[in-house]
């Protein structure tokens, strides 16, 4: 998503993307525009080493940005060094936030749950909410529905205290015992420590013949696979936005989520998808069970095509790019008409 808002930003701006740690993903380098320049600077998962933020001050030095856009708030300890204003954007909740928030000259926030959190620990602080957004175009839409088996996705690391894919698997059972077992499965996409954990809780559950986990991807493998599916969902027990639901909508998917802040507000309380209780097991296979219903109705190719059209209109990657210049502009006007943005 950083390449992205940075590919549009670089339409019109020299934009530069600077990496510290050593570890990215390659996808990152590829998927830019051309316009935008990207800075790897090699730290080792870790390190304490100052030559580390020594170089990356000389970057910046040798920048002259207008604007520094840093994403991890410890970032403030280099203001006394920095002479451009500085935005910090917090993508999560629950997050362990230093006492320096307020000392960025722009607190971003990605969904309002993420900035109602920001307020009651951080009084002091002004945030405002800039929503993340996706490449419309590189998704693919979905062409038919009513498919048998009905195949579920679930998109996200595998860190289950927090994505709660434990809770899609105890469901997948139930759905399974009510309707049969051939007529469900569930791929899991994505990399993480819960991976033993969750394939042993596949096995005690019975589910593992139909249980896939395919590990990380891309996002083009993604994109691709995503009208394969049938629904998805995303069964965080916390979450501040949840890019992958917007990129649900967008394939023509149903999307199911946890009734939590970040979730329901991308699909606009009900809006754009589907809800079920979160941390009930129970409440989710009964909503799987009604969207396969739901799924063979002859209108439903409609109503989903017209979500992804709404979807668009709020989470086009254009305007999350365009927000942020606007706030940069407020920041420093010369940036409107920059040489750069870091």
């Amino acid at each position: 998503m950083l390449g992205d808002i940075a590919s549009e930003q670089a339409v019109e701006h020299e934009t530069w993307i600077i990496v510290v740690n050593r570890d990215i993903d390659t996808s990152l380098a590829r998927d830019m525009g051309p316009p935008t320049r990207l800075v790897t600077l090699g730290r080792p998962p870790g390190s304490a080493n100052p030559w580390h933020l020594f170089k990356l001050l000389l970057w910046l030095w040798r920048i002259d940005p207008d604007v520094v856009h840093a994403h991890q708030d410890s970032f403030i300890r280099l203001r006394r060094l920095i002479r451009a204003p500085m935005v910090l954007t917090l993508h999560g909740t629950r997050l362990p936030l230093g006492d320096g928030l307020a000392a960025y000259d722009s607190v971003c926030c990605i969904s309002e749950a993420v900035m109602d959190e920001v307020l009651s620990r951080f009084p002091a602080c002004r945030p405002q909410v800039i929503r993340n957004g996706i490449n419309f175009e590189a998704v693919k839409l979905k062409a038919h529905y009513g498919s048998s088996p009905f195949r579920i996705v679930q998109v996200s690391r595998l860190a289950h205290d927090i994505k709660g894919q434990d809770l899609l698997i105890r469901a997948l059972r139930l759905v399974l015992d009510s309707l049969g077992e051939g007529s469900a499965s569930v791929d899991f996409i994505g990399g993480g420590d819960s991976l033993n954990y969750l394939q042993q809780l596949s096995v005690d559950c019975g589910v593992d013949g139909q249980c896939r986990f395919l590990g990380a991807a891309t996002r083009q493998f993604i994109y691709d696979a995503l009208p394969q599916y049938d629904l998805l969902v995303q069964p965080s027990r916390f979450e501040g936005f949840g890019l992958t639901v917007v990129e649900g909508i967008t394939a023509g998917l149903p999307v199911l989520v946890s009734d939590i802040e970040g979730p329901m507000e991308i699909i606009a309380g009900g809006q754009l998808g589907w809800s079920f209780k979160c941390e009930d097991a129970q409440d989710l296979s009964s909503k799987i069970v009604e969207l396969i219903a739901l799924s063979r109705e002859s209108d439903f190719a409609d109503r989903m095509r017209a979500r992804a059209v709404l979807a668009h209109g709020r989470f086009d990657i254009k305007l999350t790019a365009q927000r942020y210049i606007d706030e940069y502009t407020r920041l420093a006007p010369a940036a409107g008409t920059a040489r750069s943005n870091a």
